[in-house]
């Protein structure tokens, strides 16, 4: 009965009781690796809702226990739709893409630091100094995460709410799965080697010390994460502009306070180095070879293997240049 209700697009349950309720609902979670939605507006349905991985309350004519129990309450029925292809379609999407740039640019920092430890044959000696390293995840990256997971949107509401089937890319894990995972991992690797190693080599023959290349390197970490970011930022406004660019020059500033204070080591560092041409000129160099790869993958999957929500994005623009015939766009199945 089971197998055949799970191959069933609707199955209507009647006359059923609120253990019943919350029965059916614990069958599917631990049978099946899906999620499960409940939707309920009276006390029998607390069973019901609690049991659910997300519970919806409706605040009714049979009082309100059932929002009590509920993750998210609303006061009418019609806000459902809204709340699911709209609201948990944006939630999905943000939090799927910021797990994964948070862990990319962790993994990138971490991993510069690694190739330190391997070119001084695991001394203990540091070229970036320790409040570099906390300021990158406290305030240089942390501040342009939060915002752009905030604000950004990939797709507008009237769009979401058009076309349903967009609802399906969340289902599909279409923004956070192993894969993409993986290919953050690799971008990491690859743009770890270049902010640390261009530097090193071009520096190699010089009298420049340890802590002003560490300088280099902590600067480049931080542009080049939120270079990546600002790549992929689909909705722009003046909050995200002043936080993506304003975490960066924030670090210039950082960087010459804190070499500025004669007691912490690397005292004048910045100053040795920032005045040569060449260190503006690695600056470019680093960030456009780092970058290269993740805009290759981009527009080569907008291209020629476009998601439902890339071409989402293309009606969008589309309407706006006055320029869509046809009011229905074929798009992939939940399946």
């Amino acid at each position: 009965l089971f197998k055949v209700a799970t191959e069933c697009s609707v199955v209507l349950c009647c006359r059923v009781a609120p253990l019943q309720k919350a029965g059916i609902v614990a069958l599917i979670k631990n049978r099946t690796d899906d999620m499960t939605l409940a939707i309920g507006d009276g006390a029998n349905d607390v069973s019901m809702i609690q049991m659910a991985d997300v519970g919806v309350g409706i605040n009714g004519q049979e009082g309100g226990q059932a929002v009590m129990a509920s993750d998210f309450s609303m006061g009418q029925f019609r806000f459902l739709v809204p709340l699911l292809l709209v609201h948990g379609h944006w939630n999905y999407q943000r939090m799927g893409y910021m797990i994964l740039y948070n862990f990319y640019k962790n993994a990138t920092f971490v991993l510069v630091l690694f190739w330190y430890v391997l070119y001084t044959s695991f001394t203990l000696t540091t070229a970036i100094t320790e409040w570099s390293s906390l300021l990158y995840t406290v305030l240089y990256t942390s501040l342009p995460t939060i915002v752009v997971g905030i604000l950004d949107k990939d797709l507008s509401k009237s769009t979401l709410l058009a076309y349903p089937k967009l609802y399906g890319s969340g289902q599909r894990n279409e923004k956070y799965n192993l894969n993409l995972f993986v290919l953050n991992m690799l971008e990491a690797l690859w743009q770890s080697l270049v902010v640390f190693y261009i530097p090193y080599f071009a520096y190699r023959q010089s009298t420049i010390g340890m802590s002003s290349l560490g300088d280099l390197w902590a600067l480049a970490s931080v542009i080049v994460v939120n270079m990546q970011l600002a790549m992929d930022i689909i909705r722009w406004n003046w909050i995200i502009h002043v936080f993506v660019w304003g975490t960066i020059a924030a670090t210039v500033i950082c960087l010459f306070v804190i070499d500025s204070i004669w007691v912490l080591p690397g005292y004048g560092a910045i100053y040795h180095i920032m005045g040569q041409g060449l260190f503006w000129l690695l600056l470019l160099i680093i960030v456009v070879t780092a970058m290269v790869p993740h805009f290759a993958i981009k527009a080569f999957s907008e291209h020629f293997v476009p998601s439902d929500i890339q071409i989402g994005r293309e009606i969008e623009k589309f309407e706006a240049l006055n320029q869509v015939n046809h009011s229905e766009i074929p798009m992939r199945t939940f399946s």
